[in-house]
C-alpha cells in the first residue's frame, strides 16, 4: 500500500471518528448505539496500532509515538462516558470531547508517516 493511500485512509478514519463522536455526543444516542460506537472506536484504534506495529520493514515505535498512542486511548474515555450515559451535550462541548481522542490519533499517525 502506498504512503499516500495510507495517509488518506488515516485522515479519513480520523475525520469519521471526530464526526461520529461529535454527532453522538450532541444528540444523546441510546446506550445500545453508544456501545456500538465504543466498539468501533476501539476497533479503529487497535487496527491502526496493529497496522503500524506489524507492517513489514517498519521502524520501531519511538517514545513520543507510544505516548501519543497511549494518550489517544486514555482520552477516548471522556467522550465514551458521555455517550454511554445517553445524555446530549451542547455542540461546543461535543466538538471538544470528540477532538480529545482524535488529535492524539492524528499526531500518532503523522509521526508514523514521517520517514
Amino acid at each position: 500500500m502506498s504512503a499516500a493511500r495510507i495517509a488518506a485512509l488515516g485522515i479519513a478514519s480520523a475525520a469519521v471518528l471526530f464526526a461520529g463522536l461529535a454527532v453522538a455526543l450532541a444528540h444523546g444516542v441510546p446506550t445500545v448505539i453508544g456501545v456500538l460506537i465504543l466498539v468501533a472506536l476501539l476497533f479503529m484504534l487497535l487496527r491502526w496500532e496493529r497496522f503500524h506495529g506489524r507492517a513489514a520493514r517498519r521502524r520501531p515505535h519511538t517514545k513520543v509515538e507510544n505516548a501519543t498512542r497511549f494518550l489517544a486511548w486514555v482520552l477516548s474515555g471522556v467522550p465514551v462516558l458521555d455517550i454511554l450515559r445517553g445524555t446530549a451535550v451542547t455542540v461546543g462541548i461535543s466538538l471538544v470531547e470528540a477532538a480529545l481522542p482524535t488529535v492524539p490519533l492524528m499526531v500518532y499517525l503523522a509521526l508514523r508517516w514521517r520517514r
